[in-house]
């Protein structure tokens, strides 16, 4: 495997005034966008066809463009459950828009969304840098034409951006195409996410998920791995955070395994809300695996906020976790559906306090390391200045 390292070309120059594109600012769930977007060595500028103001993600600090898309474009996403890409018209449009505006170059996220601006980008002859993360480097690859359409893309990128290096693997990537790959791991802040030592400790055993409830992520199996350990250890409370499709499974395998009082699905929880839970809990479990329809994870995010309490945490060799978690270590891997080992690991860290402090205290020091916001933040920096000196 492959890692790419960024070059440190840091000068005395003015900011580059990066334009961000999405067609939607912030998803709840992309916290690790908007820690890309708040980069203090940037002036960043949001391009949506619509934003989502939250309290845990303002985009009243950001000059926003916003592009109303007309309504047959929504119709045949309605219809065809999927996004087309903009029209002659529609790029025309935006670019009217941003007539007057100066941007050192365009940053997309998603290969999709890299692929439906690049006519702008052509047309503004503005640079141009795509971010992978997930689904845009695993399912969406089964479907021909995205998977061409990414050969332009990379064709015209100047950087490449991966926040875990398998997925230079199995992007459609020539070897000149290789040579512009950037590996670029999201960063924690690991201010916010400490671990408070003051806070009394609660007297039972909590394991904590965070994510949401869809295929990849593996829960159904981890409340299967759970009522095994309860077998043994009656003790232990598994705090559910997220909400999603397979939310009805889980709660039927809850009823079915008579864990009601032993398994809390908290819904959806803002940051906040999220590190008070992690503050809360001994063990950090996620169960992630490749999805039938074939999506992966990109490097979870929740994971990293985990490790940066300091907490154990348990996972499977997937994606870009193990790049985060040394098994033994830093955390435990097991394999992908393997729930007997990871029932084992959860009751051994139940009778292991020593482990589970020693693991939480390496988990720490390797986000301290190598995953902190001002690592992420230095790395699109360089990468940026490098297009600038081009």
């Amino acid at each position: 495997m492959i890692i790419f390292q960024v070059k440190n070309t840091l000068t005395h120059t003015p900011k580059p005034r990066v334009l961000f594109y999405r067609t939607y600012f912030f998803k709840k769930s992309e916290t690790f966008i908007y820690r890309q977007a708040i980069n203090p060595f940037i002036q960043p500028f949001l391009l949506a066809d619509r934003f989502i103001h939250s309290a845990e993600m303002p985009t009243d600090i950001f000059t926003k463009f916003k592009f109303s898309l007309p309504i047959t474009y929504w119709l045949f996403t309605k219809w065809f459950g999927k996004q087309s890409n903009y029209g002659g018209k529609s790029i025309s449009k935006m670019k009217r828009k941003l007539q007057g505006e100066a941007f050192d170059l365009l940053h997309a996220q998603f290969g999709d969304n890299a692929l439906r601006i690049l006519p702008l980008a052509k047309q503004l002859n503005l640079p141009m840098v795509v971010s992978f993360h997930g689904f845009d480097a695993s399912r969406k690859l089964a479907n021909r034409s995205y998977r061409e359409g990414l050969k332009d893309v990379f064709d015209y990128a100047s950087a490449i951006i991966v926040c875990n290096t398998g997925m230079a693997d199995v992007l459609p990537l020539s070897e000149a195409h290789r040579r512009k790959v950037r590996w670029v791991p999201y960063g924690i802040d690991i201010e916010q996410f400490t671990l408070d030592t003051s806070v009394a400790q609660p007297n039972s055993f909590n394991i904590l998920h965070v994510g949401r409830l869809i295929e990849k992520k593996g829960v159904p199996d981890l409340i299967r791995a759970f009522a095994k350990s309860t077998n043994e250890v009656d003790k232990m409370t598994l705090h559910i955070v997220g909400n999603g499709k397979e939310e009805r499974e889980c709660r039927a395998l809850v009823k079915e395994f008579n864990l009601e009082s032993n398994v809390v699905f908290h819904g959806w929880k803002s940051p906040k809300e999220v590190k008070e839970l992690m503050q809360q809990c001994e063990v950090f479990v996620l169960n992630s695996r490749v999805a039938s329809n074939g999506e992966t994870e990109g490097l979870p995010v929740g994971l990293l906020e985990a490790m940066a309490m300091s907490r154990a945490v348990v996972s499977t060799r997937h994606a870009g976790i193990p790049l985060a978690i040394e098994n033994e270590v830093s955390g435990i891997l097991v394999d992908e559906r393997d729930t007997d080992s990871l029932s084992q690991q959860l009751i051994r860290l139940y009778h292991n306090k020593e482990l589970r402090l020693a693991m939480g205290k390496a988990a720490r020091a390797k986000v301290e390391n190598q995953f902190t916001m001002k690592k992420m933040h230095e790395s699109l920096r360089d990468i940026y200045a490098e297009m600038a000196n081009k």
